[in-house]
Parts: C-alpha cells; structure tokens; sequence
C-alpha cells in the first residue's frame, strides 16, 4: 500500500497553470493537469447522480409493490376534480388521513357511496402520500384478496396463514370493491379473516363500497364493525353522481 502511494504522489506534480474558476494553482497527474477543487465538485456530482439514480430505481420498485391499478398510478389530491361540496369533503378527510398516518396516527378509513364518484383516486392519493415517506401500502380488490388467499393452498409453498399474513404485514391496505364480488360465504370469510387479522397486528385498513354504511356494517357484522372503530374511523360517503358519465350534483 505504501509503495502505490509512493507510486501515485511521484506521478503527481505542481503546475504554473491556474484554473480559471477557482483562481488556484492546478496539478498534474500523469501528465494531464487538473484542479482539485473542479475534480472534487465532479466527484461529488457522480456521487450525488449514483445516489439519486439509485433512489429512483428503489422508488419505482416500492410504488409497483403497492400494484395500484394503471388507471389511477398518477393520481393525487392535487388533481382530483373538486366540483362540489363533497367532493371538496371527501379530498379534505382523506388528506388528513394521509398527514396524520404519515404522523403515526394510524386508524381505519371506509370509503362508500355510488360508483363513478372518485373513491379509487382518492384511495389512490392516499397510498402515493404515504409511500412517498417509506410506508408499505398494497391495494387489491375484495374480490382479488380472497382468490389469492383460496388459492394459496394450491401451491406447495403457501398456504392459507401465509395469504392472510402478507396482505396482514403492509403498513396500509387499500380493499377496493368490498360487496360487488365477494359475497359468498366462503370469500367473504377470507375477507373479514384479513380484517381480523390486522385488527389484532394494529394496522389500518382502507375499505371501499358501492354500498352505504348501514349496509357495509351489516355484512361486516357487530363484532368486526367494532374492531374497526377500535383504533378510530373515518367515513367517507361519496353521493353525488357518477363523474364518469358527466354527473354532478
């Protein structure tokens, strides 16, 4: 090691030559002249440019591990439509949703009313909020949840507790299209087994419905409506008419 510095401080060597930013003498290393200050500067932007790539690189790959739908991958609360007073509600309550998980206040958040009315992209707002600071979030369908946990035990390496426990682990939950796929019995058991399941690891779930509230609570049940106001809930209802098809108030 000795000999290598001894090698390279012979190979470098003072200059008369001045750099013209910096205004300090340059040295010459094997025969091409630099300056300290400008080769330190560089140095520092391919640091800073590795970082940043890098960064990026794990970034895309934690937002894809949240499989929010294609449709809604750049949706925010900055441009979600505010056309009414609810709709001004809904992004409010859910905003603060966001800011206060992000704060480590963490409760359950449902979300219902009549389809066409924005749920998804606000869910989706909520998720891009908090995966921005480092959070774990997965979204998924009722539906979908309840296929990969029934078919976990089809797989050698899988089994039932293994599905309940992934879709148990995120930070956050989003259970889109809760009652539009999932009510026979045997799904819906799936379900509520994943709600169980998080009530008890304390972590929150978002839920969201074409149904209303009274109807939600009745195919939850006392027992786990209860469990879902334990930690604190915020409803959500979304009643105006389907955006989609031009529908305002």
């Amino acid at each position: 090691m000795n000999a290598f510095a001894n090698q390279l401080s012979q190979k470098i060597t003072s200059t008369n030559r001045f750099c013209e930013i910096h205004k300090e003498r340059m040295i010459s290393v094997s025969g091409r002249d630099f300056c300290k200050t400008c080769a330190m500067n560089a140095y520092k932007r391919a640091q800073d440019e590795h970082f940043q790539s890098v960064n990026q690189m794990v970034r895309e790959k934690h937002f894809a591990g949240a499989m929010l739908p294609d449709r809604h991958e750049s949706s925010g609360f900055k441009n979600y439509s505010v056309g009414n007073i609810g709709q001004k509600n809904a992004k409010g309550q859910c905003h603060a949703f966001a800011k206060d998980f992000n704060a480590g206040i963490k409760r359950n958040l449902i979300m219902v009313g009549r389809t066409g009315t924005g749920k998804t992209h606000l869910a989706c707002a909520i998720a891009r909020n908090i995966l921005d600071q480092r959070s774990y979030v997965r979204y998924t369908t009722s539906e979908d949840m309840a296929n990969e946990i029934a078919n976990a035990w089809t797989k050698t390496d899988d089994s039932e507790a293994s599905a309940v426990f992934r879709f148990t682990d995120y930070d956050l939950l989003i259970i889109d299209e809760y009652g539009l796929h999932d009510q026979h019995e045997s799904r819906l058991q799936l379900v509520h087994k994943v709600l169980y399941s998080r009530y008890d690891a304390k972590k929150p779930t978002v839920l969201i419905s074409n149904w209303t509230e009274a109807q939600l609570k009745e195919s939850l049940g006392d027992r786990l409506w209860s469990r879902f106001q334990h930690d604190g809930l915020t409803v959500v209802e979304c009643n105006w008419a389907d955006e989609r098809t031009g529908g305002g108030l």
